[in-house]
Parts: C-alpha cells; structure tokens; sequence
C-alpha cells in the first residue's frame, strides 16, 4: 500500500455519541456485520445506501465505504476495512462482532443518551428492520431482542405514543412486535423519530403521513380513517 493510500484510510474517530453516531449504531443494530476488521451494512435498496449510509458512514469516520451488488440475493452491501474503525465499533462502541443481531444488548451509554440521540438511534433501526403498512396508517418494529424493543417501547412511552406490544411464539425464537396506528399518532412518531429510507418514505409519502409538500382538502388518503 502507497503512502497516499494509507493516508485515504486513515479514519478519524469520534469523541462524543452524535446523533449520527447514534443512528448509525442503530443502521448496524438492525442489520450489521462486524468481521475481519470490515463494517458491513446489507439493504436491498441501492438509494438508502447511495444517500444514506455511505453519506453517514464519510460524516463520522471521514472514509467512504464501497458499495457492492449481490445480484443473487438481489442485494446491496456497504463495506468498509479498517482496523481503526473496527476496533472502536466492537471496543469503545461494544457491537457484537460477526452478525450484530446474534449478540445484540443495548449499551448503557444508548439507555443515558439525551432524548435526542436515543430518538436518533431507534430511527436507524427503524431505517434497517422497520416496517411501513402498504394498506394502512400502520408502522411496526420486529425483533426477537427483548432488550431492544424495551428501549423502544420505553422511548414511545416516554413521548406519550400510542402503540402495542406483542409477543409471538414462533417455531425457535419469541417474535417481538411493536405496533403505532392511526395518523396523528404515526405523525407524532415521524416527529420525534425521522425516517431516511427512501422506500419507507415514499410509502409514508403515499399515505400522507410524511409529505414534501402540505396536502391538499380533497386528498382521498387523509380522509380515510384509521383507528
């Protein structure tokens, strides 16, 4: 390796847990994986990486990740090797190496964060494993962590939302579920926890949820009603 090309992987790294610092811990939380000194982070949507992770990742480490397309899996990866990175994502930052699910536990520095920073954090795992209703005003958290849908359900307590949490016993794990309905309640949600994917905003888009633009009196979706 060249002299200027240790130089462009030479990483800087933070001093204090920013909000996009917080999200994307929440990014490799919801599906990250920590190997051979490599930060990889899997999607199938090739924008949500172009204008979101790749962005993110530049912003706190000062390096940009390459990107790669499986096309058998019909996927796209974030990756980026650096032992300096690695290091203080699974030391100072304590992500379980290898598949960040497997080993997943909510660090006690995520549980004292400011409002804020934890509202960032539950954004990237909503960006990565969150789920938007193609049929109605309905956004959902899946996990077979209990730690991790606690810390949300505690956040939507804490900010006074409207929400349900089920359990569901599947053939090897427990299924965890959290569920916000309704329009306002949803809207509420968006407010103190913003979403970036773009097709999980563009659906919320589509029901008027989340709009560039104010709607209009006769938009038949937000005349709908959704208990």
């Amino acid at each position: 390796m060249s002299c200027l090309q240790r130089m462009k992987n030479v990483a800087y790294i933070p001093t204090e847990l920013t909000c996009d610092l917080a999200r994307f811990i929440g990014i490799l939380h919801g599906d990250g994986n920590t190997s051979y000194n490599r930060i990889l982070v899997s999607d199938e949507c090739k924008a949500y990486h172009l204008n979101m992770v790749i962005p993110l990742f530049q912003r706190i480490f000062g390096l940009e990740m390459n990107l790669f397309h499986d096309k058998n899996r019909n996927s796209y990866y974030s990756h980026k090797k650096n032992k300096q990175v690695y290091h203080f994502v699974t030391g100072s930052l304590e992500i379980p190496r290898g598949s960040v699910r497997e080993g997943l536990f909510i660090p006690n520095y995520l549980k004292t964060a400011p409002k804020e920073v934890q509202a960032a954090y539950i954004g990237g795992i909503f960006d990565s494993e969150g789920y938007v209703s193609h049929r109605q005003a309905q956004v959902s958290f899946f996990s077979t962590n209990l730690e991790l849908m606690e810390f949300i359900q505690k956040f939507l307590e804490q900010q006074k939302l409207k929400f349900s949490f089920v359990a569901r016993n599947r053939s090897k794990k427990t299924e965890y579920e959290i569920h916000l309905y309704g329009r306002e309640n949803i809207r509420l949600f968006l407010e103190h926890v913003p979403v970036y994917h773009p097709e999980k905003v563009k659906r919320l888009q589509d029901f008027c949820l989340l709009a560039k633009d104010p709607c209009s009196p006769s938009c038949k979706r937000c005349q709908l009603s959704v208990a």
